[in-house]
């Protein structure tokens, strides 16, 4: 990778002279000499193949490519400065976590204190984002996500795998007996790719799906699980959930499983970090313990209140 980049010596003296107009700024701010200034920026003119500075009367004056190319180096040691920054700001007892709302409401906040329990001396920092938060970036050590775990450019590590099956108030499920009784509720819908009632509908009740499959792609959307899970225990009509995300909601009794059958989607649930980058020391007990955690629950159709039979021909 080296051998596609100029020296940082020549980048650093070439981006000085830009900001600051002068060989004689930039060298005092480099701490060097002012012939050494004038020898990076030749090797740096060398090194791309094209004049970066006109010469006039002594002076270096930046060309349009020599512009347009200090932004974006400029904007490459920008990055640099807040990645450093970063490094000597996070203390070692610090983990940045990014994740959903809904991963953090419902599946990492109610384990969170065992862990806290277990090593008091490492604080726990959750932000929540919908977007693919990249660790690379310094913003995170850690991301929790659902999804495929296809993303470029990180490590991604099978944390669960997950269920669906629809969940309702204990009061709307007397009028939810069989898969045909779904087309006289409302169905309530997320933005889960992974979590839509096409895929349910398919699986179990293909001739119903193929009959109907306008009519159940109907009713209320919400931005979030959680939000879908609030809006079933309200009695606002059925929802398609996420087994792990719903246990304690089916613990409660606040809703209820009306029908049996489930749709497994594999490893749903990914931990991902930086790649070829050894993790530091909390993080590594933070990921041990999340792993120990998905293990109690490893049998995952215990989620299911129902025996589930097999899907409809």
């Amino acid at each position: 990778m080296s051998q596609n980049l100029p020296p940082f010596a020549a980048i650093k003296a070439f981006e000085a002279v830009v900001r600051l107009g002068t060989t004689v700024a930039a060298a005092a701010e480099l701490n060097v000499t002012h012939g050494a200034v004038s020898r990076q920026i030749k090797e740096l003119e060398n090194w791309v193949g094209r004049p970066l500075f006109q010469r006039h009367a002594g002076r270096l004056v930046a060309t349009k490519t020599g512009t347009d190319y200090a932004r974006h180096v400029g904007q490459a040691l920008d990055i640099l400065r807040d990645g450093t920054r970063s490094l000597s700001e996070t203390s070692d007892t610090i983990v940045r976590v990014s994740t959903t709302a809904s991963f953090a409401t419902e599946w990492l906040m109610p384990r969170l204190p065992g862990f806290q329990a277990q090593q008091p001396g490492i604080e726990i920092w959750i932000e929540e984002t919908r977007e693919i938060v990249d660790p690379r970036s310094g913003n995170c050590d850690l991301a929790l996500r659902m999804g495929t775990g296809t993303w470029p450019g990180v490590l991604c590590t099978p944390l669960m795998d997950e269920i669906l099956f629809p969940v309702c108030h204990p009061a709307l499920s007397e009028h939810v007996k069989q898969p045909n009784d779904l087309g006289n509720v409302t169905l309530l819908h997320d933005t889960d790719p992974q979590a839509q009632w096409n895929i349910w509908f398919q699986n179990h009740t293909p001739q119903l799906m193929a009959k109907n499959g306008h009519l159940f792609a109907k009713g209320p959307r919400f931005a979030s699980s959680s939000l879908l899970l609030q809006a079933a225990a309200a009695g606002q009509g059925v929802a398609l959930a996420r087994g792990r995300l719903a246990r304690t909601w089916l613990t409660q009794q606040r809703l209820v499983q009306p029908l049996p059958q489930t749709i497994h989607l594999g490893i749903a649930y990914w931990l991902v970090t930086r790649q070829d980058t050894e993790c530091r020391k909390p993080l590594r007990l933070f990921l041990s313990w999340l792993k120990q955690e998905a293990l109690k629950q490893k049998d995952i159709t215990r989620l299911s209140t129902k025996t589930d039979p097999a899907p409809t021909p």
